[in-house]
């Protein structure tokens, strides 16, 4: 139970990695605050994890939308006391190849994996300051660190832009006592990414050096162990969780 009784955000818990995450704190004994733009999918599974409604609060949000934002860590607070841990999993992709991308989805893409984990993170950092104690998971991705074969520029982007994001606030935050970490994902099979072409996926895995697949469930694991006190002194860290694809 590493997690017993800590209060955790998860973003974009309705599905996919999300809800792998979700499933996993919950599991290590955590008080958990679900946030997805679709309501309903939180509410699933808030009643799935926690039929007595005392350890889960699903809470409809859009990440990218502030308002929405500071009234859901608000609500956390009001339901659980504090906040814990923030995982910043909420994103979106949208793959093109340069010359098929638009203005509007590379703006699109950023606004959701960028600007929503910015202003996650500017919103539970006055509640972690004032307990002298957080830490922050995002969730970024490989294509943030090799610009893989099939991943869109506006993708990478974000993604490379929130591990700009980890590091500064790793050191802005951490006279406070909050630790800001960042996951970058192999490619991990989900319902998401289940919706591309077999040879897509295998060129994403080119290089690997273990046979094995990626699940929602080897990031979860990684959240984790960077959501608890085992990564004490670990902070501005960017774990790879690829198999081998990247090793650096």
């Amino acid at each position: 139970m590493e997690l017993e009784n800590k209060v955790v955000i998860v973003t974009g818990a309705g599905l996919g990695l999300g809800q792998a995450i979700a499933k996993k704190v919950a599991a290590e004994g955590a008080l958990v605050a679900l946030w997805d733009m679709n309501l309903e999918s939180v509410q699933k599974l808030a009643a799935m994890l926690d039929p007595s409604g005392r350890k889960v609060a699903a809470f409809g949000v859009d990440v990218t939308n502030e308002a929405e934002v500071v009234a859901a860590v608000a609500g956390t607070v009001a339901r659980f006391g504090r906040i814990d841990a923030l995982v910043n999993n909420a994103g979106i992709s949208r793959h093109k190849v340069l010359e098929e991308m638009t203005l509007e989805l590379f703006e699109q893409v950023l606004k959701v994996n960028l600007t929503g984990p910015f202003l996650c993170c500017k919103a539970v950092a006055p509640v972690m300051r004032k307990q002298n104690f957080g830490k922050i998971v995002n969730i970024a991705s490989l294509g943030a660190r090799t610009g893989r074969p099939g991943v869109g520029v506006n993708y990478a982007a974000s993604k490379a832009g929130l591990l700009g994001i980890t590091k500064c606030l790793a050191k802005e935050l951490g006279t406070s006592n909050i630790y800001v970490n960042a996951i970058c994902p192999g490619p991990i099979l989900t319902d998401q990414t289940r919706q591309y072409p077999k040879e897509v996926f295998d060129s994403w895995n080119a290089g690997r050096a273990v046979p094995k697949d990626g699940y929602p469930e080897d990031v979860a694991d990684a959240v984790i162990f960077l959501a608890s006190g085992r990564s004490d002194w670990v902070t501005g860290v960017t774990l790879d969780v690829n198999g081998g694809i990247f090793i650096g």
